[in-house]
C-alpha cells in the first residue's frame, strides 16, 4: 500500500492508490468509485485528479472508505484535501503543520525537518553567522549579532533546533560549528515551507530599508511588459544569477558578516487575451 504519509498532495495519492487498487482488483474503476462514494459521475473523479474539481467535506470520509484508508489515515488524508484546497498562504501554513504533526511516528521524511527549520527565519540567519564564527553558547551574544535583534531564549531554541537537524554540531570544547557549508530544500519538501521563509524575509527587508544606509544594502526595482517566452526567459536568467551567486558565496574568504539576497517577479496586470499587434 502507498504510503500516504509520503505524501502532500492527496491528487498524486489517490493516482498512486487506485492503481494499486485497480491492479489487485479489476472492478476498481472510476464508475465503480462514483457508484460508492457518491461522485454526481464517473467523470468527476477524473476532475479531481486533473484539478479541474474539488471535494468536498462530504465527499471525503466516503472516499476514505472506498480507498480503504484507516481512522489515521483517513484524518491524514483529510488535511491533505484542506491544505491542497486552500487558497491563502496562512491556511495552507495551518494545514501543513497539521500534517507535519499528523506525520510524526509514521513514516521518517524531510517535511517536518524543513518546516521547522523555514519556520523561523533566524534559525537560517544564525547557521549562517557560523559560518564565520562559532559559538560557545553565549546566547545574549549571539541573539544581538542577529538583525533584527532576538532574544536569548531564541537563540538559545534556535541551536537546539539546528543540533537536532544536523545543520550544526557541538565539539568536545563545547563550541557550535556548521556540518556542511551549504543545504536545499530539496525536490520533496512543500512549497508551503518556504513560502513561509520568504513571507518573513519580505517583512524583514521593509525594515531594512530604512535601517541601512545605501551602501549597505541595496534595493532596486524594474517594472516592464513582457510576453510568456520573456518571463520565461526572465525567470531563467534569475536562475542562472542564483546559481552563479551561490558559487560566488562558497568561494568567498575572509567572511564577517551575513546577507539576505531576495528575488521577485510577480505580475502587476492580468493577461490581455486579445492577440498582440
Amino acid at each position: 500500500m502507498s504510503q500516504i504519509y509520503n505524501y502532500t498532495d492527496y491528487r498524486k495519492f489517490l493516482r498512486d492508490r487506485f492503481a494499486e487498487l485497480k491492479a489487485e482488483n479489476g472492478y476498481f474503476t472510476y464508475r465503480y468509485i462514483a457508484a460508492k462514494a457518491g461522485f454526481r459521475s464517473p467523470g468527476f473523479f477524473t476532475q479531481v485528479l486533473q484539478s479541474k474539481s474539488n471535494l468536498s467535506d462530504r465527499l471525503i470520509p466516503s472516499l476514505s472508505q472506498v480507498f480503504c484508508l484507516k481512522p489515521r489515515d483517513s484524518h491524514y488524508f483529510e488535511l491533505m484535501v484542506h491544505y491542497n484546497q486552500a487558497v491563502s498562504h496562512v491556511d495552507k501554513r495551518y494545514y501543513f503543520g497539521k500534517m507535519v504533526a499528523s506525520k510524526k511516528g509514521q513514516v521518517n521524511t524531510i517535511g517536518p525537518d524543513a518546516y521547522e527549520f523555514y519556520d523561523k527565519w533566524y534559525y537560517s540567519a544564525i547557521r549562517a553567522i557560523l559560518h564565520y564564527r562559532p559559538i560557545d553558547g553565549d546566547y545574549k551574544r549571539l541573539a544581538k549579532m542577529v538583525i533584527p535583534s532576538i532574544t536569548p531564549a531564541e537563540a538559545k531554541k534556535a541551536i537546539a533546533v539546528l543540533c537536532r537537524l544536523g545543520f550544526i554540531e557541538k565539539s568536545d570544547a563545547d563550541v557550535y560549528t556548521i556540518t556542511s557549508k551549504n543545504i536545499t530544500t530539496g525536490l520533496n519538501t512543500d512549497s508551503v515551507v518556504i513560502n513561509n521563509f520568504l513571507i518573513n524575509t519580505l517583512d524583514i527587508a521593509k525594515d531594512a530599508f530604512y535601517k541601512f544606509p545605501k551602501e549597505k544594502r541595496s534595493f532596486s526595482a524594474l517594472t516592464a511588459s513582457v510576453s510568456d517566452a520573456g518571463y520565461e526567459m526572465i525567470k531563467k536568467r534569475i536562475d542562472e544569477f542564483r546559481s552563479e551567486l551561490v558559487e560566488l558565496v562558497k568561494t568567498d574568504k575572509g567572511v564577517d558578516r551575513v546577507y539576505q539576497i531576495n528575488f521577485q517577479l510577480f505580475p502587476m496586470t492580468q493577461v490581455d487575451k486579445e492577440k498582440a499587434v
